[in-house]
């Protein structure tokens, strides 16, 4: 059960070409995508942290393209969020001028519905765009979740912003007075203030949290790289045990590896998240990267062509 070869003489192709990045895998899987090569396994984080890489891949980074996405997504957000304050104070009894935007009345309903299609499409298309993007290139669907939740947070409190500040340009301490007291006109300035607010304090959760995030899922992808490379490989099987959670529509499971290295048998308590069409059979072959200082990294022996468990019974009930 031993193979007590490191990862750099499999890559090499001298040893004996199985592993995600042998010459079995590559045939069937040839993707940058981490997720392509699920299950995914994590003998230290659970959840949202665990952390992939696909092989031969470099840990991730913020690319030129993710940064001009996150700036589309908060331009978005942003028109979405002064469009519709403007709507709801030109809805309401507000004095003229109070509105940061004025819609044309005019302005045929057919025109109007098909404008809002388009421009909520858009940006819902770069908001998902985002979040795609750093879900392959981190390896983890935490930060993928900041990187979404930053530029769209930002882009809701910069359009309520605007429109609070437009409407209190007008005579500052009359329209705070009347709006404080709940009066008539004032509606839309609550609701604007206090979605720019709320938008606010969210936002600055994640961008304090952001940073920890990210350092994290590089952390965890340069250690499966190095344990690629440098670690030493064995193989071994995975005992499956009981789910834990769905996150939507993927199952995360307790599991346990087993192998045996020259320093005995090894017992390491694992999670593996994968799809419900991806859940290998109890006792399927893996492969174990250790680098005997207690850093461990588990993937799927493809080239042992390992079975499915039926999809029904790792798919969440309704």
């Amino acid at each position: 059960m031993v193979a007590d070869e490191t990862a750099s003489e499999t890559a090499g192709g001298a040893a004996s070409g199985d592993g995600l990045s042998g010459a079995g895998d590559s045939r069937e899987v040839d993707s940058r995508d981490w997720w392509d090569y699920r299950p995914v396994f994590s003998t230290v984080d659970k959840g949202g942290r665990i952390t992939g890489l696909a092989p031969g891949e470099r840990p991730g980074q913020l690319t030129g393209r993710l940064l001009i996405s996150s700036a589309l997504c908060f331009i978005g957000w942003g028109i979405a969020s002064l469009l519709g304050t403007s709507l709801l104070c030109g809805g309401t009894s507000a004095p003229a001028g109070s509105c940061a935007v004025d819609v044309p009345g005019e302005v045929p309903v057919g025109w109007a519905i098909v404008a809002a299609i388009i421009g909520g499409y858009l940006t819902l298309f770069v908001t998902t765009d985002v979040t795609e993007q750093a879900r392959q290139e981190f390896g983890q669907r935490r930060v993928a979740s900041f990187l979404r939740s930053a530029p769209l947070l930002a882009g809701l409190v910069a359009g309520a912003a605007i429109s609070v500040v437009t409407a209190l340009r007008i005579d500052t301490a009359e329209t705070i007075r009347r709006t404080t007291q709940g009066l008539v006109g004032t509606e839309a300035i609550a609701i604007s203030a206090a979605l720019a607010i709320l938008a606010g304090l969210w936002w600055i959760a994640v961008v304090l949290r952001l940073p920890g995030a990210l350092l994290h899922a590089h952390r965890r992808q340069t250690t499966i790289e190095r344990l690629r490379r440098d670690g030493h490989r064995y193989d071994g099987q995975v005992r499956l045990g009981d789910i834990i959670y769905w996150l939507g529509n993927n199952p995360e499971l307790h599991v346990t590896i087993e192998y045996d290295s020259p320093a005995g048998h090894h017992q390491r308590r694992a999670r593996m998240r994968t799809s419900p069409d991806r859940v290998p059979v109890d006792g399927s072959r893996v492969i174990v990267y250790d680098d005997l200082r207690g850093d461990v990294h588990v993937e799927l022996n493809r080239a042992a062509r390992p079975a499915w468990a039926p999809e029904a019974r790792y798919t969440p009930s309704e």
